[in-house]
């Protein structure tokens, strides 16, 4: 008889009420990747071509994306609404609609933007679909500058100041989206984390290097007051 093993594991809420969606394209009157306000989708796969197709509509201005690139190593992309993606060429997106989201999108372009980040928060972001510029700042501890590569999402603790720029001009911009971790807490001698009120969703996520990380599993809940969730794997 093989053993029983159990493996307890944190578990972060990340979104609100997700389910899975899939859209085939090309983009038509009738045929549409609208996102609405107070919303996002997560996009899991993406198959098809999408040189010089595919069309940004964020924030009521569209922005031309020359390079949209098909997940690579199980990588995720978010897009914060209200937007829409707009593809010229056929193509399959499967994605993930959450509600109440804190997620949100930047467009990036040539002229550097900085995002603050607040004390003891951290801005997690999704994988960028191509290299963007950055550097990091914080008050009395100078500044490191550094690239965003593709599927290596990266996460920053504030306090600090991010700041990005694209290389390139409108109408091209290239794109990230974000969320600040919402506070937990570890419950004393366990390996257990609170999540917030209300209904949300629950990523399990796996890696073969501990850097990059790809969804394995997401469960909605029910609009419940406090829960307390944990992962066991049993063989």
């Amino acid at each position: 008889m093989k053993p029983r093993i159990a493996v307890s594991l944190l578990i972060a809420s990340v979104s609100t009420l997700a389910h899975g969606e899939t859209f085939i394209g090309p983009t038509t009157a009738t045929n549409r990747l609208l996102v609405p306000s107070n919303s996002a989708i997560i996009i899991t796969a993406t198959l098809g071509d999408f040189t010089n197709s595919t069309q940004v509509v964020l924030d009521g201005f569209q922005f031309m994306q020359s390079y949209f690139a098909p997940l690579e190593n199980g990588n995720a992309y978010a897009l914060a609404g209200p937007a829409e993606l707009i593809f010229s060429n056929a193509v399959v997106i499967s994605y993930y609609q959450v509600t109440n989201s804190a997620i949100r999108t930047q467009s990036i372009a040539n002229d550097p933007i900085g995002i603050t980040i607040a004390s003891n928060k951290t801005m997690r972001l999704f994988g960028v679909p191509a290299p963007v510029s950055a550097s990091f700042s914080r008050l009395g501890n100078g500044s490191v500058s550094f690239t965003l590569e593709p599927s290596r999402p990266a996460e920053f603790t504030g306090p600090g100041t991010l700041s990005l720029s694209s290389g390139v001009f409108p109408p091209s911009a290239k794109f990230i989206s974000y969320f600040i971790a919402e506070d937990g807490f570890t419950l004393p001698d366990q390996r257990a984390i609170a999540g917030p009120t209300g209904s949300y969703a629950i990523t399990v996520e796996k890696s073969f290097d501990l850097n990059t990380w790809s969804p394995a599993f997401l469960q909605n809940t029910s609009d419940e007051n406090r829960a307390f969730y944990r992962l066991r794997i049993q063989h």
